[in-house]
C-alpha cells in the first residue's frame, strides 16, 4: 500500500480532516484540540521560546494516529545530544558510513537530518505525515534561516543493523539559538522507535540534558546513552555517575556505551574500534527488543494530564473572560427591559398601544348613515380611511427636521443605547484591570464593538420595526375582543355608538382647523375623552384592563423575542467575530470533546 494512500484523512498540515465530528476516534479528536492549542501557541510566542511539552504531546498523538497505518515502515532512531557533543560521530558511527557532518561550531546542525540506505516514496510519504510542520526539502537547499524543514539522505553504502533503518541527526538542544529550532527534537523523539542520547564528559551534568530526558522520558521509548570522549581510565567512574543519576532521575535507559576519546580521529579509525562495534550491537538489541510501534494510551493519558492544566490556563483565562461578558450581557439586557417596563409599559402616560385597539374600535363601531359623509371629510384631509391605526404613519418631515419617533420607539432605542454604552464600557474597564493573559481578549472586544457600532445599532433599530410589524396582529385581535363583548351588552354598544359619531366628526373638525392629525391629537380631543371614558367605566372598564393587561404581557414577549434576545444574541457573537491576534480562540465545545477524549483512553 502506498503511504500517500494511507491515510485519506490525515491532511497536509499533519492534522485530521474532521469533516465528520461524530466518527473521529479520542486520539484524532485530541490531535485535532493539541494542533490547534499549538499553533496559537506559536503564534501568540511568534515561534520562540516554545512549550516543548505541548510540541512533544502534538507529534505523540500524531504518531499514535498515524503509524498504526504505515505497514512496512522502517525502524526510526534518533539521536540527541547537547552542543559538541558529538552526535553526528554518533550518527556515523550508527549508519557504518561518513554520512552525517560534523563540526566544531555550536548549533552547526540546525534541522533534523535522516539517513537512510534506500529511498523510496512511501518513506517520504510517511515520514512527512509523521513531521507534519516541517517540510522536506533536498539536504543541500537547507536554509540556516528557514528552521521548519527536514530532509532524508539515501546512504547506500550504509548498513546499520541489518535492519531497515532511519538515522536521525539532530538539532542540539542547549545553545542560545537553539530556542528558535529546538522543538525539532521532541517532535523527532516521538517518532523513534529508539533514542540515543549522546553527551561528552564535558555536558552530561548540562541542566539541558536533564531537562530533555525528563520530558521524552514520560513515554517509555527505548532509550540508549552513548558517552563521548571518555579517556580510558575514566571509563567506569564515568558509567557510574551516569547510573546513579538516571537512578536519581527515574529514567529508564536500556545501556551506557562509550567511545573513547582520540585527537584527530579518523571515521574509519573510531569505526572500527570494539566501542563503535558495541554501539551498533547495543541498538540492535534495543530496536529487536522493542515492545512495538505504539504507545501504550494509559502512558500517554497520564502525559496528557501531568501537563493538561498548565497548557489549557491560558485559554481558560480567555473562557473566564467569555463567561463574564455573557454574565454582564445578561445583567445589562435584563436591566433594558426593566427600562422598557418602567418607562413604557408601566407608564400611565404611554397608552398608545391601547388607544390602538380602541381606533379599531371606532371603525367597528361605525354608523353606516354617516360612514360616506365622513369618509370623504377623511379624504380631504389625508385621513387613512377605515383603519384608525393608520394614524401612526408619520408625516414626511420638512428638510432638517428630525423625525418625530412614537412613545414606544423612543422607550426602546433609550434602552439599547443605554446597553450598548455599558457593555463598551465595562470591555473597556476590564481591559484596563485583568492581567496581561487577558487583557488582550478584552481589548479585541471593545474594538470589535467599536468597529460594529453603526451596524448594530442600524440592526437594532430594524428590529424595532420587526417587532412592532409582528405585534399589529395582536392589537387588531384585541379590538375584536373589545367589539365582541360589547355585542354581548347592547345597551353600552348603542351609546358608544352614538358617542363615536360626536367623536368622530369632532376629530373630523379639529383636524380640519390643524390641518392634520395624529395619534396623540386624537387622543387628547374632547370627543374622544369621552368616548375612552366610557370605555373606562363599570363592568365594560374591569374588561377593558384585562384586555389592557394581556395586551402589555404579549407586547412584552415580543419585545424581548425581536429585540432583547435579538441583542443579546448579536453581543454574544461578538468574542467569535473578533480579531484573534495574540489570542488562543478556542471554544468551550472544542475543549470539552478534548477532555472527554482524554478520559477515553486507556
Amino acid at each position: 500500500m502506498a503511504y500517500t494512500e494511507l491515510l485519506p484523512n490525515v491532511v497536509s498540515n499533519g492534522g485530521v480532516d474532521y469533516r465528520n465530528a461524530m466518527d473521529l476516534s479520542p486520539l484524532e479528536t485530541l490531535q485535532s484540540f493539541i494542533t490547534q492549542l499549538l499553533q496559537r501557541h506559536r503564534e501568540i510566542r511568534q515561534h520562540e521560546d516554545e512549550d516543548l511539552s505541548l510540541v512533544y504531546a502534538d507529534a505523540l498523538l500524531r504518531h499514535a494516529v498515524v503509524r498504526p497505518h504505515l505497514d512496512n515502515f522502517p525502524h526510526q532512531v534518533v539521536v540527541i545530544g547537547p552542543t559538541q557533543a558529538g552526535k553526528s560521530t554518533a550518527a556515523n558511527l550508527l549508519l557504518g558510513a561518513e554520512s552525517a557532518k560534523a563540526s566544531a561550531l555550536a548549533g552547526f546542525t540546525r534541522h533534523a537530518q535522516g539517513f537512510v540506505s534506500e529511498m523510496d516514496i512511501n518513506l517520504s510519504a510517511g515520514t512527512d505525515a509523521l513531521l507534519a510542520g516541517l517540510e522536506r526539502v533536498d539536504c543541500a537547499t537547507l536554509n540556516a534561516d528557514q528552521l521548519d524543514q527536514y530532509c532524508l539522505n539515501e546512504a547506500p553504502q550504509s548498513d546499520p543493523f541489518n535492519v531497515s533503518a532511519v538515522i536521525w541527526d539532530t538539532p542540539d538542544f542547549d545553545s542560545v539559538s537553539s530556542r528558535t529550532y529546538r522543538s525539532t527534537v521532541p517532535m523527532l523523539s516521538a517518532i523513534a522507535d529508539l533514542i540515543v542520547l549522546v553527551v561528552s564528559k564535558d555536558k552530561y551534568a548540562d541542566q539541558t540534558v536533564w531537562e530533555s530526558l525528563r520530558l521524552i522520558g514520560q513515554i517509555n521509548r527505548p532509550l540508549l546513552v552513548c558517552v563521548n570522549k571518555i579517556p580510558p581510565d575514566s571509563n567506569d567512574q564515568f558509567v557510574q555517575i551516569l547510573n546513579e543519576k538516571f537512578k536519581e532521575e527515574n529514567i529508564q535507559f536500556g545501556k551506557i556505551v562509550t567511545l573513547p576519546y582520540f585527537s584527530n580521529t579518523e571515521h574509519s579509525d573510531l569505526l572500527n574500534t570494539p566501542s563503535s562495534e558495541l554501539l551498533r550491537k547495543e541498538c540492535a538489541t534495543l530496536i529487536e527488543n522493542s515492545s512495538g510501534i505504539e504507545t501504550e494510551h494509559s502512558i500517554l493519558k497520564q502525559y496528557l494530564d501531568t501537563h493538561w492544566e498548565s497548557w489549557l490556563q491560558p485559554l481558560k483565562k480567555e473562557q473566564v473572560a467569555q463567561q463574564h461578558w455573557e454574565t454582564v450581557l445578561e445583567t445589562t439586557i435584563n436591566e433594558g427591559i426593566e427600562q422598557y417596563n418602567q418607562d413604557y409599559l408601566r407608564n400611565p402616560h404611554y397608552s398608545d398601544t391601547l388607544q390602538k385597539a380602541i381606533n379599531g374600535l371606532l371603525d367597528l363601531l361605525e354608523i353606516p348613515a354617516l360612514a360616506k359623509s365622513l369618509g370623504r371629510a377623511r379624504q380631504v384631509i389625508t385621513w387613512p380611511a377605515r383603519t384608525l391605526t393608520g394614524l401612526i404613519k408619520k408625516q414626511r418631515p420638512a428638510p432638517g427636521e428630525a423625525v418625530k419617533l412614537d412613545n414606544e420607539t423612543q422607550v426602546l432605542r433609550d434602552a439599547i443605547n443605554h446597553i450598548f454604552l455599558n457593555v463598551q464600557r465595562e470591555a473597556g474597564e476590564q481591559a484596563a484591570l485583568v492581567d496581561d493573559e487577558t487583557r488582550a481578549w478584552w481589548q479585541h472586544l471593545w474594538q470589535a464593538l467599536e468597529d460594529e457600532k453603526q451596524s448594530l445599532q442600524d440592526n437594532f433599530n430594524t428590529s424595532i420595526e420587526i417587532h412592532q410589524q409582528a405585534f399589529e396582529p395582536d392589537i387588531k385581535a384585541a379590538t375584536e375582543h373589545l367589539y365582541q363583548h360589547l355585542q354581548a351588552h347592547p345597551a353600552k354598544l348603542a351609546a358608544l355608538r352614538a358617542t363615536r359619531v360626536s367623536a368622530d366628526a369632532a376629530a373630523v373638525l379639529f383636524a380640519l382647523k390643524t390641518g392634520g392629525i395624529g395619534l396623540n391629537d386624537l387622543i387628547l380631543a374632547p370627543a374622544m375623552l369621552s368616548f375612552t371614558n366610557m370605555l373606562t367605566e363599570g363592568a365594560i372598564g374591569q374588561y377593558m384592563k384585562s384586555v389592557e393587561e394581556q395586551l402589555k404581557k404579549k407586547q412584552m414577549t415580543s419585545v424581548k423575542l425581536h429585540i432583547f434576545s435579538t441583542l443579546q444574541n448579536a453581543f454574544q457573537r461578538m468574542p467569535a467575530q473578533m480579531k484573534s491576534d495574540n489570542l488562543y480562540a478556542l471554544s468551550f465545545e472544542e475543549m470539552a470533546q478534548a477532555e472527554t477524549a482524554i478520559s477515553e483512553l486507556s
